[in-house]
C-alpha cells in the first residue's frame, strides 16, 4: 500500500517536448497509457523479484546470457525483462552487463536492512483481486483476503512482507508512543509479525507482549520473532479479534493496520473491549491510513479506500471518526503522533 509514495518511473514520464505538450493540453489519450503501462510496470517489478533477478544482480553484474543460464530462463525473454527493468530505473547497463541501480539497491538487495522484496512479491497476489473489481462494485461484497487456507504460500509472503515494511518505522513508533512507566503487559491485536510489539519491548525492559492473530499469521509471526531471538518477550497466540478475550489489565494495546479492514460498528465494539482491557492510564494505539478532514483527500486516499473495500468490504476513515470511536468508548484523551517514516499514515493514541 506504499506504491503511491514512489515517483513516476522514468519510462512512464513524457520523453520529449511534444509528448509533454500533448499531455498538458489533453491531446493524447492518457488513459490508454495508464491502462497499458502502469499495471505492466508493477508486474515487471514483481517478476524481477520472483525470478531472482534483483537478488542475483545485487551481488555482482551479469550479462543477459549469464542471467538466463543461472536463473533458468529463456535468453531472449530475459533480455526483454532486464531492458524493461532498466527502463524503470531498477537496473543499470554497462558494457553489456546489468546491475542494480544505487537507488534500487537500498530496497531490493536481500542483504539490505531496508529490503522489501517479499512485500513486492506479495503485491503480485493483488492482480487476482483487482480482476474481481467489477463484481465487487456490483455486489458491494469485497474479496476476503484472510480466508486463504492455512498452508497457502500467500501467508508467508503477506506477513513477511508486512514485517519488511514495519521494521522501517517500528523504532520511531516505539520512541514516540506514550505508555505508562515501567509497563508490564502489551496486547497486539491482529499484530501478525509482531515487530511493533517487539520494538516496544526492546525500549521498555519490563514489558512483555502477547500478539493475537489468526493461526497462519501467528505461525509466521512466531517464526520471525524467534529468528530475532525475542521469543521470551513476544508471544504469539492464535485467536480472532472479534471473539477472543483480550484479557488484561494491559498497559498498552496496539491495533495497527487493522481498522481499515473493519466497518464502523466493528470498530466501535473493538474500542469498547479494548477500553475494558486496559488498566488505569493505559494506552490504546492505532496506526492506519486516515483521510484528512474536509474534501475528498488525495488520489492516494481514494485508491486505497477502494483497495480496502476490495479486500475487506471496508474503507479508509477520517480523523474525526477515529477520535469519535476513541472518546465514544470512554477514553479520556486522544493524540495524533506524527511519524516521519510514515508520512501518509497516522498514529493515534488514546489514554484511559
Amino acid at each position: 500500500m506504499w506504491q503511491h509514495l514512489a515517483p513516476v518511473k522514468p519510462a512512464l514520464r513524457p520523453q520529449n517536448l511534444l509528448e509533454r505538450i500533448a499531455l498538458r493540453f489533453n491531446l493524447a489519450p492518457f488513459p490508454a497509457g495508464e491502462a497499458l503501462f502502469e499495471p505492466a510496470a508493477a508486474r515487471i517489478l514483481v517478476a524481477g523479484v520472483r525470478l531472482g533477478v534483483f537478488e542475483r544482480l545485487a551481488g555482482r553484474s551479469a550479462s543477459v546470457a549469464e542471467l538466463a543460464a543461472e536463473l533458468g530462463t529463456e535468453t531472449r525473454a530475459t533480455a526483454l525483462l532486464v531492458d524493461a527493468l532498466a527502463g524503470l530505473d531498477y537496473l543499470t547497463a554497462s558494457n553489456g552487463s546489468f546491475t542494480l541501480t544505487k537507488r534500487a539497491r537500498k530496497w531490493l538487495d536481500p542483504a539490505s536492512e531496508t529490503y522489501i522484496g517479499t512485500y513486492i512479491d506479495n503485491t503480485g497476489d493483488y492482480g487476482d483481486w483487482w480482476m474481481q473489481l467489477e463484481e465487487v462494485i456490483r455486489t458491494g461484497h469485497g474479496v476476503e483476503i484472510h480466508e486463504f487456507p492455512p498452508d497457502h504460500p500467500h501467508w508467508g509472503r503477506y506477513i513477511r512482507g508486512q514485517f519488511e515494511l514495519a521494521r522501517l518505522s517500528a523504532g520511531e513508533v516505539a520512541s514516540k508512543l506514550r505508555i505508562p512507566p515501567e509497563p508490564k503487559s502489551l496486547l497486539d491485536i491482529a499484530g501478525g509479525h509482531g515487530w511493533y510489539a517487539a520494538a516496544l519491548c526492546e525500549k521498555h525492559p519490563t514489558l512483555h507482549a502477547r500478539v493475537l492473530d489468526l493461526e497462519p499469521s501467528a505461525r509466521i509471526g512466531r517464526e520471525i520473532i524467534a529468528e530475532h531471538g525475542l521469543g521470551d518477550r513476544v508471544e504469539h497466540e492464535v485467536g480472532d479479534l472479534f471473539t477472543s478475550d483480550p484479557g488484561g489489565p494491559h498497559d498498552v494495546v496496539l491495533t495497527f493496520n487493522i481498522v481499515h479492514h473493519l466497518d464502523g460498528e466493528q470498530i466501535a465494539d473493538l474500542a469498547r473491549r479494548i477500553h475494558a482491557s486496559l488498566g488505569p492510564g493505559g494506552t490504546w494505539a492505532v496506526l492506519d491510513y486516515f483521510k484528512p478532514e474536509g474534501g475528498r483527500g488525495s488520489g492516494a486516499h481514494a485508491l486505497l479506500g477502494l483497495f480496502f473495500f476490495l479486500t475487506s468490504s471496508a474503507a479508509t476513515y477520517r480523523e474525526s471518526e477515529i477520535r469519535g470511536w476513541m472518546t465514544g468508548a470512554g477514553f479520556a484523551s486522544t493524540r495524533r503522533v506524527p511519524i516521519r517514516r510514515l508520512p501518509d499514515f497516522q498514529l493515534w493514541e488514546a489514554r484511559k
